[in-house]
């Protein structure tokens, strides 16, 4: 995988305290950081966004361990450090990149001025919007769940010369797709499961477990995995995992084909591999929960309100849009199907 980013520990000292002192806790006696009170999520993609900045300062030679941090933010670089990128990123990442690098740079002066980084923000925010068509790419639920379950039943006996482990990755794949399709948690916390701390058996059923502080909208999660998956999630663990492994050892539930656990941009890319190959058209991770919600109001209106427990909102007002996208299709459908109609009885004459 191609290197983006520095960790903390690589981060020039001076970057290092600005950022420590950004998130400090403080006490009541000298207060806390301005960063202090953001959510365990924000703070995260803000220290990761920075992290790309500072990555990518010191692969074009301009990032001086001795300058003041926030006087390496320039229009001049911001633009070049953006075009760097493009083709690479969709607008809509270019837009998350730059908001969170303005929320750091304001937290750390706020009475600097940064309106130039504002408006490229809102320029950004505006060519992002919309960035494509969903509707056109929602698919039900059950033909993810069904993918995922023939990708498992069909991987023993695959062979291919260039891999070795072909059919444990298709198998890891296929339960990938099916747990996602079953439960559609955001990715951040799908990549980071780990055995007997966020994957839990109780009886014959597995549970994911996340706690508030892992979670985007800091809402612990609780959910049982469908009980036919028992099996698969079982098999998984004890045969396809383990060859996975190479013998190496951790706790994370997902394992490349090098023994390693898998990246969120790897399960991504896997998972839009996958789905076009089944459907001619690539889904992410995050498509599978516009699926699911829009499954849900499509086929039971009246219970749509479960989507919002199903993913994590914490107001329906933020699953309704769902539910709007799913009267949509569905008058489509209908549209397409009096067409259909139509046309057969102006064949037959009527």
């Amino acid at each position: 995988m191609i290197q983006r980013s520095f960790p903390f520990e690589d981060w020039p000292v001076t970057d290092q305290a600005l950022w420590q002192e950004i998130v400090r806790a403080g006490d009541i006696l000298d207060g806390s950081g301005p960063g202090a009170s953001w959510s365990p999520y924000t703070q995260a993609n803000t220290r990761k966004a920075y992290a790309y900045w500072l990555f990518w300062l010191s692969s074009i030679g301009q990032l001086d361990p001795d300058a003041d941090p926030l006087d390496r933010i320039t229009p001049i670089r911001v633009r070049a450090y953006l075009d760097s990128r493009e083709g690479d990123i969709a607008p809509l990442t270019a837009f998350v990149y730059i908001l969170d690098l303005l929320r750091l740079a304001q937290a750390a002066d706020k009475h600097r001025d940064w309106q130039w980084l504002k408006d490229i923000k809102n320029r950004l925010w505006a060519r992002a919007c919309p960035v494509r068509d969903k509707a056109t790419k929602i698919r039900p639920s059950s033909d993810l769940f069904e993918l995922g379950r023939d990708l498992m039943a069909g991987a023993d006996g695959i062979t291919c010369p260039r891999n070795s482990l072909a059919a444990e990755v298709q198998f890891r794949d296929g339960l990938i797709i099916a747990i996602l399709a079953a439960r559609p948690i955001r990715l951040k916390n799908l990549t980071a499961i780990e055995i007997r701390r966020q994957l839990v058996k109780v009886d014959a059923v597995y549970w994911l477990v996340f706690e508030a502080g892992e979670v985007k909208n800091a809402k612990s999660i609780e959910a049982s995995l469908p009980e036919v998956l028992t099996d698969s999630i079982d098999a998984y663990l004890v045969r396809h995992r383990r060859r996975l492994l190479q013998e190496r050892k951790t706790d994370r539930l997902w394992i490349s084909r090098y023994g390693t656990p898998l990246a969120d941009n790897s399960i991504r890319h896997q998972i839009k591999l996958r789905t076009e190959a089944a459907f001619g058209t690539a889904l992410t991770p995050h498509l599978f929960r516009d699926c699911a919600a829009t499954s849900i109001a499509i086929e039971d209106p009246d219970h749509v309100r479960i989507a919002a427990s199903i993913l994590g909102h914490h107001r329906l007002a933020t699953t309704q849009r769902y539910y709007d996208q799913s009267q949509m299709l569905a008058a489509g459908r209908h549209y397409q199907s009096a067409l259909l109609e139509l046309r057969n009885a102006i064949k037959q004459g009527v």
